[in-house]
């Protein structure tokens, strides 16, 4: 219940921060199952979350809020070091997952999480990783 409230609260704050220009992608830098997030669909294949809408293809659009990637036998410092990110925050799941909170330059919104600015989240599994921008939207 305190994830699904924590991205509640996540996606209002990334709603009221739609005015800033974002030219970030997670496109340019990873090859994954890609996942998109905006204020109005795109194409046909998309899913209404209520305050946004998750697209299932790797087409730009302008209205980009966020972005999500799932990424098969990832090497996490290596996307840290590529992106020029620092890690802020690591936590340890009971399930064994473990999330990273980053910051990197190269994005330029960002959020607050426990007091650090946070712009990139990485959820990492056993032979799988879960990467978004500024946070994962979806499920992880």
């Amino acid at each position: 219940m305190k994830k699904i409230l924590i991205v509640v609260v996540l996606f209002m704050i990334l709603i009221t921060n739609l005015n800033q220009n974002q030219s970030f992608s997670l496109l340019d830098y990873f090859n994954g199952e890609y996942y998109s997030y905006t204020t109005a669909p795109v194409g046909d294949n998309f899913v209404n979350l209520g305050n946004c809408y998750m697209n299932f293809s790797s087409t730009r659009a302008n209205n980009i809020i966020g972005e999500s990637m799932v990424i098969k036998n990832f090497e996490v410092s290596n996307a840290i070091k590529v992106l020029n990110a620092q890690v802020k925050k690591t936590e340890y799941l009971q399930d064994g997952t473990v999330v990273i909170y980053a910051f990197t330059n190269k994005i330029n919104r960002d959020v607050n999480i426990d007091g650090e600015k946070v712009n990139l989240q990485i959820a990492c599994y056993e032979d799988y990783s879960v990467l978004g921008w500024p946070l994962i939207l979806g499920s992880f």
